[in-house]
């Protein structure tokens, strides 16, 4: 605007009338605008309403506005009565224009030509608005971040105060923890001093008890004649027999929970404003316990890894979290974590009753678990543990351990342990006690049977010794008794046979025999077949047992402590391929099939015969560890144990859980026990190993298939999965197959981690073929594959992602082709999604599946502790055909789970001269099959009995 009318050049005056009240408004504005001008507007604005020739007079809303007057007006502000001679440029502009005045008429001119102008004028206006709120808006901002500084800097000030009384209140609580430290060292100290004294009071009361038996024993005798008659004589005399006090005993000081001192040392860790957590509200049902929470009382002993580390872990297959402590450690925090927790040998103490009484305060289930009969006091005696002997121990320490133990399981809620001889002792305190047997892990596991294949390679390369090695595997100077009753039959065997050694241990570090050798006087002179081995840690001793041809364990049959020792030494041994003689404890007899899987010994005459009869037939010593190793490989698997753990801890749960529980342990309880998998003999006809680990190994069966065995063999060697082994089985072909197995696996032998080719003596069928490869086998999971038929290229990678912890077996979809291709759908079947020729294995897992009929081809990943426990394929020349569909259904029956992997990755051959066409679907086999598998299954009802062929 001063623009537009500048100054009267010709005078040199002012041409813009600012009146008082706005010039005091905007006068710091008004001078900075000022500084931009040019020389000669620097002057533009006035205050003197005397000035002549003003164009343009301004004011404020509340200024009292002339009537007329020659000038045009201009009002700033935002309450002003808009006259109608004023014109409003804006909310807080308004302008009135003398008709005389040619320089600002078109302000108020309202042509069209004028209409644009004025538009664009009130436009820059609103700008101004919007910016003088902004200002406004900002203004306001800075004074709440004033107000909010001013805020802040108060609060630090009352921090810095309050962080000093928090410091003041920790050297306060400091020093009153010092109070109560020293009170509590006092205590303890009176508490010494007073059992003493009562220990000197009770030694006296029962020397006075004593005197005061033989007291009364004295007057209970019958007196003379003469003494009586001399009485009678005198006043009458009735003795006094004084009754003394009981003994007194002091309450455990560290067990008083009520006086206990807390502990108030500040932990710097803490926040000062912490909430203390809540205790959990009511039981969790058993869907509901997620974390278990195992307490070792002996955590530098290997019955840890027994009893707490497996069991975790088979705890974390289960699907909950799982932890070890040691008891010593154990905190409120891990008690709070805590669903379970499991107390494994952890005697009675002060701070073992603050864990119990914690554990009750945060509804903490409490479970005790023992693997030795270390609850009973009485039992604490040298003839019937023979440990406390040759340990230098005295009845009267192990008896107080054993009683600690036993106050400890009396305040847990449940009781776990190894054997049912463990389990009917813990009966009598507590009803519900779970059996958990001792059980080996996947690391164990293929340490022994990697130890099994370097010494069955040894022996193949001829490198081996001939040498038969007798095995004891103690670890400790307790079983000098146990020892002692093969001694007579060891010393016996050793002279008959001098290749024979016996192999026993000694320490480390002092180079001293476990064994307390001066006791076995048979052995003198037998030194140098005596083979010394050095302890070695828990983790290596399977590569001992591989070592042993002959594992014994023998023990006092009928002491009540040895009848309660668990299966550990043949299970040990067993998976490590080494034949054991055992002595007929209840858990042994139970486990071990007298002279399949292993021989029982009583007497010294069924020991000597026992080990003869192994030393001098290789053949049965071989059957015999493999047959045990098969027979243990699923009753203590890690899978085996996490459903027993997941039953104990269902039930703890809700009433409806716990019966659920009852129901499923009593059946199982009732399944009868498998038979072993019977293996046909077999020969190797080709070995190859280098000795590492794979996961998956491959089995072929092949009968007479020259024409196919090479196509099925390169669809394995051009398998996704790098580490790989195969196994190809051949029935007793007749037709050249076997020399182009041999020569293929010559030349392919960098592909594998292992090859082998094993054939039967005599021809077994399927069954028998299926388990000399599942035999042979030393991965965990093992896919079959018939000769005729084909992998895809990712097959065993994708079957083998899909065998999860538990998972028994899993099956792909097959798509079936022939000699023209792919085969096409029959008219009575539905085309699937997954392909429009046709396929097999399309159902998904189900267990009621096989009901109506098999749904799931042979060509199967399987576990191989899954086919143990169902005993193997049955081998029946006479119902042969249907092996693979009967172990789907004995899994069914034992609860495994299978799984199916929705694709294509086989492809299974239709021609004329297939097993199933020649053999199993011919009207008068198939009906024997079908006899065969009803008398087995009865709960299968067959949709189709026909016989139907492939073609």
């Amino acid at each position: 605007m001063a623009s537009l009318f500048g100054k009267n050049k010709s005078t040199n005056k002012p041409l813009i009338l600012l009146s008082h009240k706005l010039e005091r408004r905007i006068a710091i504005q008004l001078g900075e605008f000022q500084k931009n001008f040019t020389s000669y507007l620097r002057n533009t604005f006035t205050t003197d309403t005397e000035t002549n020739d003003v164009l343009l007079s301004c004011y404020c809303s509340e200024d009292t506005i002339p009537d007329r007057i020659s000038s045009a007006t201009l009002v700033v502000g935002e309450n002003f009565y808009n006259q109608t001679e004023f014109t409003s440029l804006s909310d807080c502009i308004h302008v009135r224009i003398p008709h005389q005045d040619s320089t600002l008429s078109f302000l108020s001119d309202a042509s069209e030509s004028t209409y644009p102008f004025r538009q664009k004028l009130r436009q820059i206006l609103t700008h101004d608005l919007e910016g003088r709120l902004a200002r406004n808006t900002l203004s306001t901002t800075l004074k709440n971040l004033h107000a909010a500084e001013t805020a802040t800097h108060a609060l630090r000030i009352e921090s810095r105060l309050f962080s000093e009384q928090v410091e003041d209140f920790k050297s306060k609580n400091i020093s009153i923890s010092e109070k109560l430290t020293n009170t509590r060292k006092q205590l303890e100290q009176s508490y010494a001093a007073t059992q003493q004294d009562i220990a000197v009071f009770n030694a006296k009361l029962i020397s006075s008890h004593t005197a005061l038996e033989a007291l009364k024993d004295f007057l209970q005798q019958p007196t003379p004649l003469w003494r009586r008659l001399a009485r009678a004589l005198r006043t009458p005399f009735v003795p006094y027999v004084p009754t003394l006090p009981e003994t007194l005993t002091l309450r455990d000081f560290r067990a008083c929970n009520t006086e206990t001192l807390p502990d108030l040392t500040p932990n710097p860790t803490e926040t000062v404003c912490s909430d203390a957590p809540s205790p959990k509200e009511g039981r969790p049902s058993s869907k509901g316990i997620k974390r278990i929470l195992f307490v070792a009382g002996e955590p530098h002993t290997p019955g840890v890894v027994y009893r707490c580390h497996r069991n975790a872990e088979a705890a974390r297959h289960a699907g909950f979290e799982a932890r070890v402590q040691d008891c010593a450690v154990v905190s409120y925090d891990d008690i709070h974590w805590a669903d379970v927790m499991i107390l494994w040998r952890v005697e009675y103490s002060g701070h073992v009753s603050t864990i119990l009484d914690l554990a009750r305060q945060e509804g903490v289930r409490t479970i005790f678990d023992i693997d030795d009969i270390i609850i009973v006091p009485h039992y604490a005696r040298v003839d019937l543990i023979d440990g406390i002997r040759s340990t230098g121990e005295n009845e009267g320490s192990v008896a107080r351990l054993f009683a600690d133990m036993r106050r400890t399981f009396v305040r847990c809620d449940h009781g776990s342990t190894t054997t049912r001889e463990l389990a009917r002792a813990m009966h009598e305190v507590r009803p519900v006690v779970h059996l958990l047997p001792n059980t080996y892990d996947k690391p164990s596991l293929h340490r022994a049977r990697l130890s099994r294949r370097l010494h069955e390679g040894l022996n193949l390369s001829a490198a081996g010794d001939t040498l038969i090695r007798i095995g004891y595997t103690t670890g400790t100077r307790t079983h000098q008794r146990d020892f002692a009753i093969a001694v007579p039959a060891i010393a016996h065997v050793l002279k008959m046979r001098p290749n024979v050694r016996l192999v026993l241990f000694r320490d480390k570090q002092s180079q001293t025999s476990i064994l307390a050798m001066e006791e076995f006087p048979e052995l003198r002179g037998l030194g140098y077949q005596i083979e010394w081995r050095e302890t070695v840690p828990l983790s290596d001793l399977p590569d001992e047992f591989g070592r042993l041809d002959i594992s014994i364990a023998p023990l006092e049959v009928g002491n009540v402590f040895c009848e309660a020792k668990s299966e550990i030494k043949f299970l040990e041994a067993s998976l490590a391929g080494s034949a054991s003689v055992v002595s007929p404890t209840g858990p042994f007899k139970r486990l071990v099939r007298h002279g399949e899987t292993g021989f029982l010994a009583d007497t010294p005459e069924e020991w000597t015969t026992a080990l003869l009869t192994l030393i001098d037939n290789p053949g049965l010593r071989q059957r015999m560890a493999r047959d045990a190793y098969h027979d243990v490989l699923w009753p203590f698997s890690p899978q085996a144990q996490a459903r027993r753990i997941k039953l104990a801890f269902s039930s703890l749960g809700s009433d409806e859980d716990v019966a659920e529980t009852g129901e499923l342990v009593l059946a199982r309880d009732r399944q009868e026990r498998r038979n072993v998998p019977v293996i046909p003999e077999s020969e190797t006809l080709f070995h190859h190993d280098t000795f590492a680990e794979a996961d998956v190994t491959v089995v072929i069966t092949s009968y007479n298939y020259s024409a196919y065995i090479l196509d099925a063999l390169h669809s394995v060697s051009a398998q996704s999965l790098s580490q790989l082994d195969l196994i190809v089985v051949d029935d007793g072909s007749t037709d050249g197959s076997v020399d182009l197995v041999r020569i293929w696996m010559e030349r392919n032998t960098s592909r594998f981690n292992r090859l082998l080719l094993r054939r039967s003596v005599r021809n077994a069928g399927l069954g028998g073929a299926r388990n000399i490869g599942m035999d042979a086998a030393e991965t965990e999971y093992v896919l079959h594959l018939d000769a005729d038929n084909l992998l895809r290229p990712e097959a065993c990678e994708k079957l083998h992602a899909a065998m999860t912890f538990g998972i028994a077996y899993a099956y792909p979809v097959i798509q079936c082709f022939n000699e023209n291709g792919p085969a096409p759908i029959k008219s009575q079947e539905k085309a699937t999604d997954i392909s429009s020729f046709a396929v097999m294995g399309d159902l998904p897992f189900h267990p009621l599946n096989f009901v109506g009929g098999n749904h799931v081809d042979a060509m199967a990943m399987v576990a191989k502790w899954a086919w143990a426990a169902a005993g193997g394929y049955y081998v029946s020349r006479e119902a042969m055909g249907w092996e693979d569909f009967d172990l789907w259904c004995v899994f069914a029956e034992l609860g495994l789970p299978g799984r199916q992997v929705r694709e294509i990755l086989a492809d299974y051959r239709e021609h004329s001269y297939s097993m199933t066409n020649m053999s199993t679907e011919r009207a008068a086999h198939k009906a024997r099959v079908v006899e065969y598998i009803k008398s087995r299954h009865p709960w299968i009802n067959l949709t189709a009995e026909a016989p139907v062929q492939r073609l």
